[in-house]
């Protein structure tokens, strides 16, 4: 099967590239820790040819995340919401690189909460391309800032970010609640004891996750469970917001792998919603319609 295209997920910790087929099919990927915060400034360049320089330089690249932000390659402005693959596709800029690669870089999307407060998004929105088919959906994006989305025939009306796992590993390595921390062992009883705590408090967050500390030193939970205790206050205390603000009698679909999202999944069960994981690459194959849609590729 020829190659079509390269896409490229290039975000804040990791970088991903993929030779794609006919149909998003993936012929050949890898992946690497240089991440865009990690690339030294006017090196972006010499980055990519590092990882991908035996690849075709005739074949065009669709390139998404962070590397279209302010501390990326080349920032780029906005969709805001809503969003379609229409609108993202016809926002692509095309950036000629050192050896003559055609590079298309897929902008974010931003929206505005009731709040008033701007949100925004760099690579979710090429997930959710991928993975939408149609009608009223509902999309989680687990990990260091995790995203809810809703989509309206394939188009986001809206989505709110959670600092999730960037405040879970500040309070794990960085504060008094971590001292007493030991072991890397997940202790699922105690994940879900945090959890019902913050769904039924979400509001005292501040407060309850002192409990983290005391719960070890008057010896209600031993060092080694801590930590999983702390990530279910955290987890839950964003689903407890989340819920609040989104319907709960819809399927949730997840965009990330069983490995990495299994105690979200299950944090989310115990809140009472029903979950579902998209299928693997979506992604690429988000980055593949894109790129049909404006018409770099066949």
């Amino acid at each position: 099967m020829p190659t079509r295209f390269i896409a490229l997920d290039w975000g804040t910790t990791s970088f991903r590239a993929y030779r794609v087929g006919d149909d998003a099919t993936v012929l050949e990927s890898l992946s690497a820790p240089h991440g865009i915060l990690s690339v030294a400034v006017g090196a972006f360049d010499a980055t990519l040819e590092s990882h991908i320089g035996a690849w075709d330089v005739s074949l065009p690249i669709l390139a998404s995340g962070m590397i279209t932000s302010r501390q990326g390659w080349i920032e780029l402005p906005y969709v805001t919401t809503p969003a379609n693959l229409t609108s993202i596709a016809g926002a692509l800029h095309v950036h000629t690189s050192n050896r003559g690669r055609k590079i298309h870089f897929v902008p974010g999307v931003s929206t505005r909460g009731n709040d008033g407060m701007p949100d925004v998004m760099r690579g979710e929105e090429t997930q959710v391309m991928g993975a939408s088919k149609g009608g009223a959906e509902y999309f989680v994006t687990p990990g260091t800032h995790c995203k809810w989305i809703n989509v309206d025939n394939g188009a986001i009306t809206g989505f709110s970010t959670y600092m999730t796992g960037e405040v879970f590993s500040t309070l794990k390595n960085h504060s008094i609640l971590g001292r007493l921390m030991t072991g890397d062992t997940h202790y699922e009883a105690a994940f879900e004891k945090g959890v019902r705590a913050a769904l039924k408090d979400a509001g005292g967050f501040l407060h309850r996750i002192f409990s983290t500390r005391t719960l070890a030193l008057f010896n209600e939970l031993s060092h080694d469970e801590l930590a999983s205790y702390l990530s279910g206050q955290v987890i839950g205390t964003e689903i407890a917001h989340a819920t609040a603000n989104h319907p709960m009698g819809v399927r949730y679909n997840i965009l990330a792998s069983p490995a990495l999202a299994q105690h979200y999944v299950s944090a989310m069960k115990l809140a009472g919603l029903q979950v579902q994981f998209s299928p693997p690459d979506v992604a690429v194959t988000g980055l593949h319609k894109i790129a049909a849609n404006a018409g770099v590729i066949p």
